[in-house]
């Protein structure tokens, strides 16, 4: 069954009954399922906003979600445990089971959101993508570390995915840094067990710490990490590089101008972990490269 059902199945009733009505041949190319107060639910499919009820018409509630059932699926989506997510709502989003990225718009405050207007429930899929044979031979040649760069939705996360699988299968020593829980799916390490792919993995730890364990005590030769972006991130790659190691990173970026003229983004290519940019296509092709940038 698509990682879809699972996702609506999180969702109050009766919206959830109605969602899981869905063709099974339309589920399997959602890509996130908007809700907005006082609006019809939408889809998000090949990077376009379709209106639920096209594909559901027979559903009453996703013409229009009410202002309190919207806050009812917020709190049943953070298990009525808010305060436990508090760290990932300051930054607009939370996490839920599965690795599917919950993103949050409203009224916020210094305590947090008061009000909330808008939910947008990615879907996470198992999804890897082909690896062009340039980025093949950059990893097997071992010429440095790859920053993966492209806007959201371009396949950042699926790619990087697939890098680790790879390597899995060329028997490298690879350490995950999982800071959100997408990257390899779980919490729990279901989706290793599920999925085989031979990896140490840090899930729900920062980036800064889960380098540091990584650097300490696992001894990898390749660490993973989805979207860095902060100080933070970047001391802790220095760190590893003055260890020898070789970073495969992923970050918000989709011009090789961007990436110079963002002042984190350019301390992060001036800490030398990175000798090659692998820039995505987009949303409508996503995990393609569409530019391969080298940095040395």
């Amino acid at each position: 069954m698509d990682e879809y059902y699972s996702v609506v199945k999180a969702l109050p009733p009766p919206l959830s009954d109605e969602l899981q009505m869905l063709d099974p041949a339309v589920a399997s190319k959602v890509q996130e399922i908007r809700l907005r107060a006082e609006q019809p639910a939408y889809f998000t499919a090949g990077g376009k906003l379709i209106p639920c009820v096209q594909y559901l018409p027979a559903a009453k509630h996703v013409m229009c979600i009410r202002k309190t059932f919207l806050q009812d699926c917020f709190l049943q989506l953070c298990r009525y445990s808010v305060y436990a997510y508090e760290e990932e709502l300051s930054q607009g989003f939370f996490t839920i089971r599965g690795g599917n990225r919950i993103g949050v718009a409203g009224h916020r405050c210094t305590g947090g959101f008061t009000t909330i207007t808008s939910l947008n429930l990615r879907v996470a899929r198992w999804l890897t993508c082909d690896l062009p044979a340039p980025v093949c031979e950059y990893l097997t040649t071992g010429s440095g570390g790859l920053l993966v760069a492209g806007a959201p939705g371009s396949g950042k996360t699926t790619f990087l995915r697939t890098l680790v699988r790879y390597l899995s299968d060329t028997d490298e020593i690879v350490c995950v840094v999982d800071e959100r829980g997408e990257l390899m799916m779980s919490d729990d390490g279901q989706a290793q067990q599920r999925l085989p792919v031979c990896c140490d993995v840090y899930t729900r730890c920062s980036k800064a710490e889960g380098i540091q364990m990584a650097l300490r005590c696992m001894n990898p030769r390749y660490i993973v990490c989805d979207e860095l972006g902060t100080t933070a991130d970047t001391a802790a790659v220095e760190r590893g590089v003055a260890s020898g190691i070789c970073f495969l990173a992923s970050v918000h970026c989709d011009s090789p101008q961007a990436l110079q003229k963002k002042p984190q983004l350019a301390r992060l290519c001036a800490t030398g972990a990175f000798s090659a940019v692998a820039f995505l296509d987009g949303r409508q092709s996503p995990g393609r490269v569409s530019q391969w940038i080298s940095l040395s």
